[in-house]
């Protein structure tokens, strides 16, 4: 096919420019004809492209783009290619590359009202809403799950439009593993026993480098005297020379202009810095932490999410205050977890997709071009709860599912925590006064829908008529097969590194998670450390995030045991509870499968369980806890605790195998394997004749 890509102003060291040559370039590689429209060329051209200049005259550059976006427009008329790919907001696009945020938003956040009476905001405005209007029919290449949301906000801009792709880190970023190359440092001017603090973009203004001027100045003296500001990044740094003279640190700020060795760079840092005041990415984020490099980022960039997630860094929330920032800061450059910080960034590299943003581009483009659309997958949960194990394999199911290039809808009638931001999740209106009434209405609406616009595959964690896979316990025989004997760990690798430690003090910490404690048997456990005596019970707690009836809370009064159950906020995540537990408990009271349970293994926590969840099989292999025989009988959970309160040694044990169990990769795999089951439940549906 021939694709025609659309870009304003092409210079080596911007993203959006970087980005174009990755996806060009696979297209290339994949045998596609490339043509490329731009206005501005600055660099080698690209091997194999067809590159076509379309110079636009202009004081001003709302002009010059207005008058680029008509040239275009007459090239394509002339020699229509299968597809236009705008690099750059403007009409007339088959697909976008969202690499840049969301204009209406800064123009209403950001700017004064009579702004938007002005030409420059008009023409952005009709631009950008020539992409994302509702009735517009461009497809979206999306990098920033946040600015989705914005979009989704602002112009309605139905979910099945936007095709989520992965970073586009470049490999080599990987190779700088964060040793201090002594003669990198020495070329740079980076002294014996100072701090190399590295900022790359270009794009001074936007990316906050007065921010990070600001930061360095603020530094005690005695650190502020050993760190070194390097700068790596395409643009005129006159004005932050000036401010760093005024902040008298002039002599500590090292403009190294645009760079291609930015692995070097990497080498040579001690840690990156992004304090942007608006960042729809924010790709050297991502190279820090490959790289081995502790990381400070502002909230508003898109991929400050992943700082958070690796736990690889300090993200700076937003609204931005200087004097939070500066104190971030400081602690990034002295804090003794700077070690931990640079081990979690390298091992991200590890267990997520950095890599693949080209050729996830370009199957994207193919399918489009070739008038596919996504295929739909249809999700069914009546109730959706962070902690919840009956739907935690949803979220995980529905992004591996995105990564094969599918459009994801969930149906729920009651959700919990943050909402998916790439899926469409549609919150069934069904009610009655009782449960079982709101439950079965659920069902019925979902099934209806279903049969009204059919999906290309349906999961349901629901008895659902119509649907193609049912996820329920694997002691349900309506679980389909392909389900039934899948690994326990939802990832596609395990976690890498020594997990946080249990608690080492003499109290001994009881987690359960669940929708319904009850049904969890929360009423066992409590019997159980009731039960035990009194210089054990004194030792115990309990912690617990779920639904949980006041009742309960009475009883564990009568055991003496009300001042040790916490019922943690119903926002609370699994990692949360599960980060001040010793221990993690399921004793439900019908067969059952808890997930839940072997990712407590793998953050090597002990398990108390029972027979009849379906996990227990993985406690009794590894020798990670203890399991009650089925039928459950309340004695033998009672002398059990007594064993796991009572024997330090035996908890130890029970932790050092849960762990090493968990660090088996065999275990990994789920959601990949149910996004393949699916995957190919919807092409043969695809194959058949209508």
């Amino acid at each position: 096919m021939l694709v025609a890509f659309a870009i304003f102003k092409f210079f080596p060291h911007g993203g959006v420019a970087r980005d174009l040559r990755k996806i060009a370039g696979r297209c290339l590689e994949r045998g596609h004809e490339v043509r490329i429209y731009a206005m501005e060329w600055d660099g080698p051209p690209l091997d194999g492209a067809v590159v076509t200049m379309l110079p636009a005259k202009g004081w001003r550059s709302h002009v010059r783009q207005h008058r680029f976006a008509a040239e275009v427009a007459a090239q394509v008329r002339a020699q229509p290619p299968d597809l236009l790919v705008g690099m750059n907001k403007m009409p007339g696009l088959d697909v976008y590359f969202a690499g840049d945020s969301c204009f209406e938003d800064k123009a209403r956040e950001q700017r004064p009202w009579v702004y938007r009476l002005t030409p420059r905001y008009r023409h952005f405005a009709a631009f950008e809403a020539a992409v994302f209007d509702v009735a517009a029919t461009t497809r979206i290449l999306a990098i920033s799950p946040t600015q989705n949301e914005i979009y989704r906000r602002i112009y309605g801009t139905p979910a099945h439009r936007f095709h989520a792709i992965p970073p586009g880190v470049e490999r080599d970023r990987a190779t700088a593993n964060g040793a201090c190359t002594a003669t990198v440092r020495r070329d740079l001017g980076i002294g014996e026993g100072r701090l190399a603090l590295l900022f790359v973009g270009s794009g001074f203004v936007k990316k906050g480098l007065d921010r990070a001027l600001k930061g360095v100045a603020a530094l005690p003296d005695d650190l502020r005297g050993r760190v070194q500001l390097l700068i790596a990044g395409d643009d005129h740094p006159g004005r932050f020379k000036r401010l760093a003279r005024r902040l008298g640190i002039a002599g500590q700020v090292s403009f190294l202009g645009g760079r291609d060795d930015v692995p070097a760079l990497l080498r040579a840092a001690d840690a990156l810095v992004l304090p942007a005041y608006d960042e729809n990415t924010g790709t050297a984020i991502l190279e820090g932490m490959v790289a081995g490099l502790p990381v400070l980022a502002t909230a508003n960039c898109g991929y400050a999410r992943y700082v958070q997630r690796a736990g690889a860094g300090i993200v700076t929330p937003m609204p931005f205050r200087q004097e939070t920032f500066n104190a971030d800061l400081q602690r990034l450059l002295t804090s003794p977890e700077r070690d931990e910080w640079s081990r979690r960034g390298r091992r991200l590299a590890q267990t997520e997709d950095l890599h693949g943003m080209a050729e996830r581009s370009v199957q994207v483009l193919e399918r489009v071009a070739a008038g596919e659309d996504a295929p739909l997958l249809a999700l069914c949960a009546y109730r959706f709860a962070p902690t919840d194990a009956h739907c935690r394999p949803l979220l995980p199911i529905a992004r591996a599912c995105r990564e094969r290039g599918m459009s994801v809808r969930i149906y729920a009638y009651s959700w919990q925590g943050e909402e998916p931001l790439d899926m469409e999740l549609v919150r069934v209106p069904v009610a009655a006064v009782a449960e079982s009434h709101r439950r079965r209405r659920y069902r019925s609406w979902v099934a209806a829908a279903l049969r009204q616009v059919p999906p290309a595959c349906a999961l349901s964690f629901e008895p659902i008529d119509g649907v193609d896979l049912y996820y329920g316990s694997r002691h349900d025989p309506r679980t389909a097969c392909g389900l039934r004997s899948l690994p326990p760990g939802l990832a596609t690798a395990p976690p890498q590194g020594p997990s946080e430690a249990a608690s080492a003090s003499d109290v001994v910490v009881f987690a359960m998670a669940g929708g319904d404690l009850a049904t969890h048997g929360f009423e066992r456990l409590l019997v159980g450390l009731g039960k035990l005596p009194e210089a054990l019970r004194d030792r115990v707690r309990v912690l617990a995030v779920g639904e949980l009836a006041d009742g309960f809370l009475q009883a564990a009064s009568v055991l003496n045991l009300r001042q040790q159950v916490d019922v943690l906020a119903p926002d609370a995540t699994f990692d949360e509870l599960i980060a001040a537990a010793d221990v993690f408990v399921d004793l439900a009271y019908a067969p059952s499968s808890n997930g839940w349970m072997f990712d407590a293994m793998t953050a090597g926590r002990m398990i108390v369980t029972h027979d009849w969840i379906h996990e227990a099989a993985l406690v009794r292999q590894a020798d990670a806890g203890v399991v009650v025989d089925a039928p459950f009988k309340q004695a033998a959970l009672n002398r059990a605790l007594v064993d796991v309160v009572g024997c330090a040694k035996r908890r130890t044990r029970w932790r050092t195998n849960a762990s090493n169990f968990g660090a088996d990769g065999g275990h990994y795999g789920q959601a990949a394997r149910v996004a393949a089951l699916i995957d190919e439940r919807a092409r043969r549906r695809d194959a058949v004749p209508a």
